[in-house]
């Protein structure tokens, strides 16, 4: 029964991938029309919600509220090899396939407030990778953003991102490489429950947010137990012309309560089908204060990035230690696009191709980008020896149009821990639709 099953998931990714290349191949039939964020009016939230890309059957108007359903389908096929101290340190790593994201998102505003409340709520169906016994559909985000007038910012309450680290207030279906970096699911967390106040100023030359955080109500923790986190950004335009050509720069802080007393951090090699590389372990603390840098370079078809990230622990069993992680890295699109630049997040956006892929006489090719980067993240210090991991990875993505996304990621990573160097390749293959 169990080979069975095998064979029909098989066949189920075959077909699924087979429609999706398909799909791309009428390319030329998808709309343009495009709900990015980074166009929203200042005296409406700016909503940090992936974009949805507006078709006639996913839209509600009335009087009162809008509605938008947008979706994304992500399929992922991961193959890893080891020498054999990798073998030792981490296990053997099978090759795996996975639906990495299967969401299902609405996304609107209620028309009868003076300044337009926006909504959204993003599910994950779970079915056809869930364990037995798993809920099928897991809730990700449930949030209203209100705001203050045209200057005066909004607030965001319900279940959402922290607002900190680039990588995460970005969505993932629209970053240079298939996985964020090592480093940053280990210190940010993906979602979370609370209130957060964002603004753009300075004719959105700069953006600021401050949250507070505590989602004891899905753990089942009191309150004080289950510990709140405090987070806050701010990022600056010092060079703007166009979202071509401009400099970024962000800072970053996310204070953090034990819980339970305790705080533990662990990452994968940018591999979701992979166990962790690095892993503290659970140990006695009371805190955690993060420090977070970003840079970002555009120009033209070329961005480059930077991101630094400190973790210091307050634990007097483990002397206080400092955990860090790190990347640098860039893409060119060799087919002369860019990325959108949301000023109102202060974040690199949705890419859309100049030209869809078609057959037509006045077809295109798509687009095509290349991207490279190294992450390190480093778990070792003082009383703790959780492993430290570095990471270079090569890149290249097909975007057919605006909605559908083919990735390759090519990865070498070395991993220390408990005195032996153990080495890994990653052959990762992505094949993507959003709307």
């Amino acid at each position: 029964m169990l080979e069975l099953m095998k064979v029909i998931k098989n066949k189920l990714v075959g077909l699924a991938a087979f429609m999706m290349l398909a799909l791309a191949a009428n390319a030329q039939k998808t709309s343009l029309t495009f709900s990015d964020t980074a166009i929203v009016p200042n005296d409406q939230a700016p909503m940090a919600a992936a974009p949805i890309l507006a078709q006639k059957w996913n839209q509600i108007h009335t009087k009162w509220f809008n509605l938008n359903f947008g979706m994304a389908f992500i399929l992922d096929h991961n193959i890893t090899t080891q020498d054999n101290t990798s073998l030792a340190q981490v296990g053997k790593i099978d090759p795996a396939t996975e639906f990495r994201g299967e969401r299902f998102m609405v996304t609107g505003n209620l028309l009868f407030f003076k300044h337009p409340w926006r909504y959204m709520i993003s599910a994950n169906f779970n079915g056809l990778d869930a364990p037995p016994g798993d809920k099928k559909f897991s809730f990700i985000d449930w949030n209203f953003e209100i705001p203050f007038g045209k200057n005066g910012g909004w607030i965001t309450l319900g279940k959402q991102k922290e607002g900190v680290g680039h990588e995460y207030v970005a969505p993932g279906t629209q970053l240079m490489f298939m996985e964020r970096g090592s480093g940053v699911p280990m210190i940010v967390r993906q979602r979370n429950i609370g209130v957060r106040y964002s603004n753009s100023i300075l004719k959105q030359r700069a953006t600021y947010t401050i949250g507070f955080f505590n989602n004891y109500w899905e753990t089942g923790k009191s309150f004080s137990e289950n510990g709140s986190q405090i987070t806050m950004r701010a990022t600056a335009l010092p060079i703007y012309v166009s979202d071509a050509e401009l400099v970024h720069v962000g800072i970053g802080y996310r204070y953090t309560d034990a819980t339970s007393g305790k705080l533990s951090y662990k990452a994968k090699p940018e591999v979701n089908t992979s166990p962790s590389y690095i892993n503290t372990g659970s140990f006695n603390a009371s805190a955690a204060n993060t420090l977070m840098l970003e840079l970002i370079k555009v120009n033209g078809p070329i961005s480059f990035i930077g991101e630094y990230m400190s973790n210091r622990v307050k634990s007097v069993d483990a002397n206080n230690p400092n955990f860090h992680y790190w990347q640098i890295g860039g893409d060119w699109f060799i087919t002369g696009e860019h990325r959108r630049y949301n000023r109102n997040n202060g974040n690199l956006g949705k890419l859309i191709p100049k030209k869809n892929f078609s057959f037509a006489k006045n077809g295109g090719a798509g687009a095509f980008e290349l991207g490279a980067r190294y992450t390190r993240s480093d778990l070792t210090d003082t009383g703790i020896a959780g492993g430290e991991f570095g990471r270079l990875t090569g890149a290249i993505s097909w975007y057919p149009n605006a909605s559908f996304r083919f990735s390759f990621n090519y990865g070498t990573g070395s991993l220390d821990k408990g005195n032996t160097n153990g080495k890994s390749q990653f052959f990762q293959l992505r094949a993507q639709f959003e709307l």
